[in-house]
């Protein structure tokens, strides 16, 4: 009888389990996330759509990404302004460890910025907090990068 128990308890466990660490947010799932896209599919976009792409290198393992994707990439402003300006693109670095490397990534989470013709506009290692990434985003979106430093552009534009 004990055996049919733990039996039933360790199914249930595993049944569980997969709603408890799954990497993808409740919210994005149902659409009101940010609208992440394969590498090749994105990159391909934002040359067509004449779109920046932002790129973002994780891991499943990486308390930071994890982090970054429950705080910074759930919050609702990062979102809509992510999936109306940029190209979102997710890259697990674990799993697509070509494309990490082509961009030499050495830390987790890493973000780049890649311009409507696919060259590099450059990148910001390490967490990234809402109110920050949406001043990144809007300093690369603008093309203010080319014309200032994000020092100068974040004290003219609060």
């Amino acid at each position: 009888m004990q055996k049919k128990w733990y039996l039933t308890i360790v199914v249930l466990v595993l049944m569980v389990i997969p709603f408890l660490y799954n990497p993808a947010p409740q919210a994005a799932q149902n659409g009101d996330g940010i609208q992440w896209m394969a590498y090749e599919e994105g990159r391909k976009r934002g040359e067509t759509e004449k779109k920046k792409v932002f790129l973002v290198f994780n891991a499943d393992w990486c308390r930071y990404c994890l982090k970054m994707e429950k705080e910074t990439f759930q919050n609702p402003s990062v979102i809509a302004y992510v999936n109306r300006n940029f190209v979102p693109i997710s890259v697990n670095s674990d799993r697509q460890q070509a494309i990490a490397t082509k961009y030499k990534v050495t830390g987790l989470p890493s973000t780049w910025f890649i311009a409507e013709n696919g060259a590099m506009i450059g990148n910001r290692p390490g967490y990234i907090p809402p109110k920050e990434m949406l001043s990144i985003l809007k300093y690369i979106n603008s093309d203010s990068y080319q014309t200032m430093s994000f020092k100068t552009f974040v004290e003219k534009n609060n």
